[in-house]
């Protein structure tokens, strides 16, 4: 591949540049260069005419470091801003000089990627401050993306918040996905921006395949799927929960959670064939949903029950209540805001939480970017959705005819749906993992899964190829029936 010069706009590229700066360093000559590409190939140079070559090559080291960092680091420890140095500055001792760094012009630079636009309005004005105070910079124009210059799920939530409090507006979390500059957040507090925003948060939206609609886990935020999402070639709807944002309330039963989401999904797609995951609680759901749709005519493609079973974290004197002198109960809740059952802070919560407003000062303490109304919001679903469950006899009522796989998480409880007959025409495929029942969905175990499902794909469409043989009895009764059905028509006066 050419690193000359871009065939769109005819400017030499970034990477032409640097080639040409290193020669006439060495006092060499510059002419033609080339160079090859190692690794996965993007979604977005692999649909696009030329490659979108002004755009896609502009990355440069700082912005690939960054987009790493997100495979190994979770969302509140990415940072904002990557610099590439030729040298660390020292001390006499050899030590890495930190204050020669916060002095030095090159760890505050600006992002220089798109034209900067400086406020215009005193809605983009207030805003620009709020979100320069989070994202710890100097300046901020007001066309950057929120997620594309280091924003995360923990700062999206103080930055909404702040606004809405700030202006007295009632915008949900889900806003910066559908309007992620400041500009886009300033017409949507001055009434500019019409219609409702949608609890499906698009966390993928690029693709022409059928998107994939999958459910979060106890508590109902879908921040925690934003790896999966990344890692879809297909649009990629996380479904929030009904009660996460103020003036919300959370449904009192599974059957009216999947009502309500299935009205959003035919928003999005009006009808099947549907592709509906769910992770943990969220596996309820989306069984729910996939039964709902079949009984309304619908086809479903694939139902994935990501990690469907809970944590073992019950001992014998656990219940199923929602109650602050349950341990599982407290840990499971803890785990929602921690996303991990082994966190050295769940002791202390154990030690402190005897209700809700102690629950909910414990969490607002240890995780400032949250505010105690959503944590407290939060809470009221996971308590409302805590003991939700199928009773067999219920279960047995919801027979689907979809193709279902099962991806067990490495030390997980049963499901609701294992050891159950009678809820699928097919016997589903159930996929034991080596990961747990939360990295799963972080790097580097999400590549097991993916992996997974890439294989059940695969092995699925080569079933679905196999003609089903049959023998002699079994189409002596086929010819039968069929023959039944035809002599019965003929006689109704049927063509």
């Amino acid at each position: 591949m050419s690193s000359g010069y871009s065939s769109k706009s005819n400017n030499d590229l970034p990477s032409a540049k640097r080639i040409c700066d290193i020669l006439k360093a060495a006092g060499r000559s510059d002419g033609p260069s080339y160079f090859f590409l190692g690794g996965k190939v993007s979604y977005d140079q692999r649909r696009s005419p030329g490659m979108k070559e002004d755009v896609v090559h502009m990355k440069g080291p700082a912005e690939l470091i960054r987009d790493d960092l997100v495979n190994f680091l979770p969302d509140y420890m990415i940072p904002n801003k990557v610099v590439v140095l030729d040298a660390l500055p020292v001390t006499a001792n050899g030590k890495i000089d930190v204050k020669a760094l916060e002095k030095s012009d090159k760890t505050n630079v600006d992002d220089q990627d798109r034209p900067f636009v400086a406020p215009r309005t005193i809605t983009e004005r207030r805003i620009s401050e709020m979100w320069k105070k989070l994202m710890k910079r100097e300046t901020v124009s007001t066309h950057d993306d929120f997620f594309e210059t280091g924003g995360n799920s923990l700062i999206a939530v103080g930055l909404v918040n702040r606004i809405n409090k700030d202006f007295g507006t009632t915008l949900p979390l889900q806003v910066l996905f559908e309007s992620p500059t400041i500009e886009q957040l300033s017409r949507r507090v001055d009434g500019l921006h019409e219609g409702p925003i949608s609890r499906l948060v698009p966390l993928q939206p690029n693709g022409d395949a059928v998107p994939v609609f999958c459910w979060p886990g106890l508590g109902g935020y879908p921040m925690n799927l934003r790896t999966l999402a990344s890692r879809s070639e297909r649009p990629f709807y996380g479904v929030q929960a009904h009660g996460i944002n103020e003036g919300e309330t959370p449904y009192s039963t599974i059957r009216e959670m999947a009502a309500a989401d299935i009205e959003a999904i035919k928003e999005v797609q009006p009808e099947g064939p549907y592709t509906l995951w769910g992770y943990s609680f969220g596996a309820r759901v989306a069984f729910e949903t996939a039964y709902q749709l079949e009984q309304a005519g619908e086809e479903i493609a694939n139902l994935y029950l990501i990690a469907p079973g809970s944590p073992k974290v019950r001992s014998e004197r656990d219940s199923d209540e929602a109650s602050y002198d349950n341990s599982a109960f407290v840990t499971i809740l803890f785990s929602v805001f921690a996303g991990s059952i082994t966190d050295a802070r769940l002791g202390r919560c154990l030690e402190v939480a005897k209700d809700e407003d102690s629950f909910a000062a414990f969490i607002s303490g240890e995780f400032r970017d949250l505010d105690s109304e959503l944590v407290r919001r939060i809470i009221k679903i996971v308590t409302e959705t805590f003991s939700f469950k199928y009773t067999f006899s219920e279960l047995a009522q919801r027979t689907i005819t979809a193709p279902l796989t099962i991806f067990k998480a490495q030390g997980d409880d049963y499901s609701f749906i294992e050891g159950s007959e009678g809820f699928s025409v097919t016997d589903p495929v159930v996929v034991e993992l080596e990961a747990d029942h939360y990295s799963l969905l972080r790097e580097p175990d999400i590549d097991e899964l993916l992996a997974s499902m890439e294989q059940n794909a695969t092995v699925r469409k080569e079933a679905a190829a196999v003609p089903v043989l049959l023998s002699d009895e079994q189409m002596a009764e086929l010819i039968a029936a069929v023959t039944k059905a035809v002599t019965l028509a003929i006689a109704g006066g049927q063509s």
